[in-house]
Order: C-alpha cells, then structure tokens, then sequence
C-alpha cells in the first residue's frame, strides 16, 4: 500500500480502471505551501463482472486506528477476478489528520465529520471532503465509513443506519439499516441525523449508508480490526459483489436509539461502567473530581438502556462526550 510506486496525480477517473485490474492512486485535491500536495489514498479494484458499486472508508478522524489495517488487508485480498462491480476503498481519508495523530485537521483546524458534502472551492479539509463525496462516494450505490472512539473515547461494536424521517427517504432507510445489519456487529444504532456527517449526506441523497463504531482509546486492538475486515466482507457479499454467501447477521430485535451525554464541568472523570452493560434510569455512571480529588459532579443515566460509548481520556472539558447510554427500543 505505501509502495513508493504509487503515483500522485490530479487528472483521476476511478471508473477508467479497466475490467479485471487494481489501481493504487494518490488522488491529489489540493495544493499547500512550500509546495505540499494534498492527496486521497485510493485504491480501485475493477471486478471482472459487473455489479454494484461500493465505497470503504477508514480515517476520516486522523486518531482512529481500527479501520485502516482492515481497509489494507481487503486491498490485498480481494482479486478483481472474484468481485462483481467496482469497489472504492479509501483507507486513510485525511492523511494529514492520521500524520498528527489527531481527530481534526491540522492544517487548518476543520473536522472532516463534519465538512461533508464540501466545496472544491474551501479549505484544505474542505476541498478533502468535495473529492470524497462527489468523486466516489456520490457515484457509488453504497459506502460504509469505519470509524472509533479515537484517543477520548470506547465504544462497543455497533453498526450505525438512519432511521427514516426529515431527509432520510424510507427506502433509503431501509438500505441503509440492511447494510448496517450485514455488517454484523453486536449492536445496532439509530445514528442521529447530523448534517455535515458523511454517511447522513449519502443516506439524504438515497444512497445506502452506514457508519460504524469499534473500540478507540488511541491505540488498536487486532481482534477490533478483524471484526471491522469480516463484517465489510459480509456487506460485499450482501451486496453480490463477492460470491460466497453472506453470513447470516445476529438477530437483533432491538436498536439503540440516543447520543453521548455531554460533562457538565470540566476535570477527572471517573466512569463506574462497562461497555454494553445495561443500566437503568438515575444509576450511577460517572464522577468528575477536582485537583484534589474532590466531588464537582456525579453523572447519572438519563435513561434505561445500554452503555454504547464511555470516556477513556481521564481529563475532560465541559461539554465534551462523557458517556453514551442510549435507549434499547423494537426494531
């Protein structure tokens, strides 16, 4: 994947790869000071047959690690010789993030989570965005963006769709939740509707779309890249592009419906649960202490439900994500 024979080129059309090859490209999209290119690390495989098209996402927040080695490993693993359609798979969406090791941009600051459809016209983040979206993801019958707690946060394996309502079209909806099932996680997540969100901008244009979630903390599990490698398996083989049989997804007769409950002073956050546990309305989930030890603030659950996400970076900012309980609701 870094083999110093991996062209760097402006003038890029994914679907000019010819039938039954493989393309690694450095898709540049912007120019910086000092004479930096800014490029998308893609790869193209061109399946023998035709088939749908697919877009993989891995590191759109530069300190989630999970994604990436999944993304390489399908690279070298799938051959176009078994795959029906076109697959798209961007392994490091925002190399200069991943450099710093940071959820932003350091260039200039922006979220990529948050950027989404772009501008070819804006930042260098937000020029990032307008390639990623418009130049695959909008071409594409579905995308799957892998993402983690990062640095300052856990989650349990949950696969993400939209619910419909608003902008979310109902045959979108159900698209998207199919996608999200064949994934094949533990949990699944009525994600909230954000604008700006990759997945949400796709799902509002009637294009299948799921986000996941597994593990974060700044480092990587093997065991969390694996489940990530294994469940995108299953949504190519749900999708036909690959032609063994898609496992059957775990039955899964709720989904978790909410969002992360924000600290409400800043300090040493203690959490008092584990992820997955179910706990009930008024439990006792985190504590924020001061310099010396002292009590600022006891976090309780604002609901019965699951625990989803929890702080794994002790210090903490008001309003910055403590903990993720959200409700278990049919499915």
């Amino acid at each position: 994947m870094g083999a110093p024979d991996v062209r760097t080129t402006w003038d890029y059309d994914p679907f000019a790869v010819p039938t039954g090859a493989t393309d690694r490209v450095r898709w540049a999209f912007a120019a910086g000071g000092h004479g930096v290119i800014h490029a998308l690390p893609l790869v193209v495989i061109a399946g023998q047959e035709p088939g749908p098209t697919g877009t993989l996402v891995a590191g759109v927040h530069g300190d989630e690690f999970e994604g990436p080695p999944a993304l390489w490993r399908l690279a070298e693993e799938i051959r176009p010789s078994a795959l029906h359609g076109r697959l798209f798979i961007v392994p490091v969406a925002h190399v200069a993030a991943f450099a710093a090791g940071q959820r932003v941009s350091p260039v200039d600051g922006a979220n990529l989570a948050r950027v989404f459809p772009g501008d070819p016209d804006g930042t260098v983040t937000i020029r990032l965005a307008h390639r990623l979206f418009h130049d695959l993801v909008a071409r594409s019958d579905f995308v799957v963006d892998c993402h983690s707690g990062g640095v300052r946060l856990l989650f349990a394996p949950v696969a993400g769709f939209y619910a419909a309502g608003g902008a979310i079209a109902a045959e979108a909806s159900r698209a998207s939740l199919a996608l999200a099932r064949a994934l094949a996680l533990p949990h699944l997540w009525s994600m909230p509707h954000r604008d700006g969100v990759l997945t949400y901008e796709a799902a509002k244009r009637g294009i299948a779309a799921a986000g996941a979630e597994i593990g974060g903390g700044g480092g990587r599990l093997e065991r969390d890249s694996e489940l990530y490698r294994l469940g995108l398996r299953g949504c190519l083989q749900a999708w036909g592009m690959l032609a063994e049989a898609a496992p059957t997804p775990p039955e899964h007769g709720h989904v978790l419906d909410g969002d992360w409950q924000a600290a409400p002073v800043g300090g040493f956050i203690e959490t008092h649960v584990a992820l997955g546990a179910r706990v009930s309305q008024g439990d006792r989930i985190a504590t924020i202490r001061d310099a010396f030890g002292g009590e600022l603030e006891e976090m309780t659950a604002p609901c019965s439900g699951v625990v989803l996400g929890v702080r794994h970076l002790c210090s903490i900012e008001p309003g910055e994500p403590a903990t993720c309980v959200v409700e278990e609701r049919p499915l």
